[in-house]
C-alpha cells in the first residue's frame, strides 16, 4: 500500500510538471519574445550579411569612372568637359553638377575604391569602422542619385518633350521609397558599426537603378533626342557589375 502510494504521489507530481510546462509554452508573453528573437535573427541574417565584394568589380567600376570622358552629346562632348565650363562659371555648381548628374561616375569611383579595398585585403581584414564609413558614402551617393533622377522626371513630366515621363517619375518615386525602406529597415536593425545594409546590396542596387535609367534614356531616340555613346558605356559597366553580384550569390 505505501509503495502504491509512493508511486500515485511521484505520477502526480510528473503530471503537474507537466501541466505547468503546457502552460509555460501557452505564455503569450514568452511566444512573443520568441517571436522578437527570431524577427531579429533573420533581420540580421538577411540586412547584415557579410560585405564581400569580389575584385572583378573594379574593372566595370573603372569603365563606368572613365565614361565621364565619353562623348555625351551628339557632337562629341563628354560629360567631363560640360563640367569643367560649368566649373570655370561657379565652382559649387560644378559640385552640385557632379553629385547630381555625375552620380553614376561617383558610384563609379566609390565602387572602384570600395572592391580595391575590401576585394584586395579581404572582409576579414578591413574593420567595421571602415566598411561602416564606405558604406554611409555609398549611401549618400545613392540618395544623391535618386533624389536628382525624382527631380528630373517631375521637371520633364511638367515641360513635356520627352519620351515616357511619367514611366520615369513613377520609377523615381517607386524606387526611391524602396530605397529609403530598405535602408530605415536595416538601421533599425543594426547593432555596432559594422551594422546595416551590405556593401554586396548598395553595389548591386545602384547598378540596377543606373541600368534602368540608361535605358530610359536609349528611349529618347524616338523623341528626336541624339545622345553619344557614353550611355552605352555606362549601361555595360553597370550590367556587368549586376551580372557579376548575382552569379556570386548564386554561388
Amino acid at each position: 500500500m505505501a509503495e502504491d502510494s509512493k508511486r500515485d504521489d511521484e505520477a502526480q507530481q510528473v503530471e503537474e510538471l507537466e501541466a505547468e510546462l503546457e502552460a509555460d509554452a501557452r505564455d503569450p508573453e514568452l511566444e512573443e519574445m520568441a517571436d522578437a528573437v527570431l524577427e531579429d535573427e533573420l533581420a540580421d541574417a538577411v540586412l547584415e550579411a557579410p560585405s564581400r565584394l569580389p575584385l572583378s568589380l573594379l574593372l566595370p567600376a573603372l569603365v563606368l569612372v572613365a565614361a565621364i570622358a565619353a562623348p555625351l552629346h551628339p557632337e562629341g562632348y563628354s560629360f567631363a568637359l560640360m563640367l569643367y565650363a560649368i566649373f570655370l562659371r561657379s565652382p559649387l555648381e560644378a559640385v552640385f553638377t557632379l553629385l547630381g548628374f555625375g552620380a553614376p561616375f561617383c558610384f563609379g569611383a566609390l565602387v572602384a575604391a570600395t572592391a580595391w579595398v575590401v576585394g584586395r585585403a579581404g572582409e576579414g581584414e578591413v574593420s567595421p569602422a571602415a566598411q561602416a564609413i564606405i558604406r554611409r558614402a555609398l549611401v549618400v551617393n545613392l540618395s544623391f542619385l535618386h533624389a536628382h533622377t525624382l527631380l528630373l522626371a517631375f521637371v520633364l513630366t511638367r515641360a513635356g518633350g520627352a519620351m515616357m515621363p511619367l514611366a520615369l517619375l513613377g520609377f523615381a518615386v517607386v524606387s526611391g521609397f524602396y530605397f529609403i525602406y530598405r535602408h530605415a529597415q536595416a538601421s533599425a536593425s543594426a547593432f555596432g558599426p559594422g551594422g546595416g545594409l551590405s556593401l554586396e546590396w548598395l553595389v548591386r542596387w545602384g547598378a540596377t537603378v543606373i541600368v534602368a535609367l540608361c535605358g530610359w534614356l536609349r528611349l529618347q531616340v524616338l523623341a528626336g533626342v541624339r545622345l553619344g555613346w557614353a550611355v552605352e558605356v555606362v549601361l555595360a559597366a553597370c550590367m556587368a557589375m549586376t551580372v557579376i553580384l548575382v552569379r556570386r550569390r548564386r554561388e
